[in-house]
């Protein structure tokens, strides 16, 4: 049983390299309109436009074509690294179920613990933080936002993370 990656979409990486195109077309324009009317601060003007806006299209391109690990189901517990407040890994020993909640107005997938308090108190001061807020609204602790989840659906990561955790209990309690 190897390591399960599930890829997180850069929406943001997107975003910016489509700005860098549209930009590096606008200095264009302004480079042609100077040859066009032979002034040569808007030549000067677009042809560094255009030189900056080419790097920084360079840049974004080579952003967006990086993977984004949103989540590794390993044999002995899950390593939670989205952009989205990731838990970092949290063994399958601590927790009890997984479940599919509804976050306002999203899908996400919740981590039943099976001691919350304990996994809380092992939490770095700002997941503290959120997972005390979780619980206080009457949440899991860990909630999992699957909204972002490249090419698969909330209910494909449960069908694999209640396997890996059924695996677990079988194997090691």
């Amino acid at each position: 049983m190897g390591d399960i990656i599930i890829e997180e979409t850069n929406y943001r990486a997107f975003v910016i390299m489509m700005a860098d195109i549209f930009m590096l077309i606008a200095s264009i324009a302004v480079m042609i309109f100077g040859i066009a009317k032979e002034k040569r601060l808007c030549i000067f003007v677009g042809i560094l436009a255009t030189v900056l806006f080419f790097i920084g299209l360079i840049a974004a391109i080579l952003k967006a074509s990086v993977k984004k690990i949103f989540l590794t189901i390993t044999v002995d517990g899950i390593l939670d690294s989205s952009s989205k407040g990731g838990y970092g890994f949290i063994p399958y020993k601590d927790i009890e179920d997984f479940e599919i909640i509804n976050y306002y107005g999203t899908e996400t997938i919740a981590v039943i613990l099976k001691n919350p308090e304990d996994f809380i108190a092992k939490l770095p001061l700002s997941k503290k933080m959120q997972a005390r807020r979780n619980l206080s609204l009457k949440l899991p602790a860990v909630i999992l936002h699957t909204d972002l989840v490249k090419d698969m659906i909330p209910q494909d990561i449960l069908t694999l993370l209640t396997k890996r955790l059924r695996d677990y209990n079988r194997l090691y309690l």
